[in-house]
């Protein structure tokens, strides 16, 4: 008999924010949730791409910003803004699109500072995400 995966019936862990000055939450664990349609497994799947990815989107469009390039920006802004929407990740969401903003119109004035607050941001929203799995891991194997 194949298993289930019986996440619906799992409290939702708490994704909180990686510092302790910050009240709001990082992610929502709803948003996540809904977004792979209660299955945790696949959600597990979509946090190893979005990690494995990051990292390049975070590059291409840091060199994009480097070089004003507006075409890299908006791009890989935009499609950084997108992963991180399936984990209810709305500072860092904000904060790509700004970028993507600044990308389409080609205006570099304080770019260099988004991009540090998108970098800060995706930096919190990876932490609480792991941290996020492992608390659900936890919460499963205890069922």
């Amino acid at each position: 008999m194949a298993s289930q995966d019986r996440s619906a019936s799992l409290p939702l862990p708490l994704a909180t924010p990686a510092g302790p000055a910050d009240s709001a939450p990082v992610l929502d664990p709803k948003i996540m949730l809904a977004s792979v349609e209660q299955d945790l497994s696949l959600l597990r799947e979509l946090a190893e791409l979005f990690f494995a990815e990051c990292p390049g989107l975070l590059s291409q469009i840091r060199n994009g910003v480097r070089e004003s390039n507006p075409e890299a920006v908006e791009r890989n802004a935009h499609t950084l803004k997108g992963a991180l929407s399936n984990f209810g990740a709305l500072a860092a969401c904000n904060a790509a699109r700004e970028l993507e903003i600044r990308g389409r119109e080609a205006r570099f004035d304080g770019a260099p500072e988004l991009l540090s607050s998108l970098e800060r941001e995706v930096n919190r929203a990876c932490n609480a995400l792991s941290m996020f799995l492992q608390e659900a891991s936890r919460e499963g194997s205890a069922r």
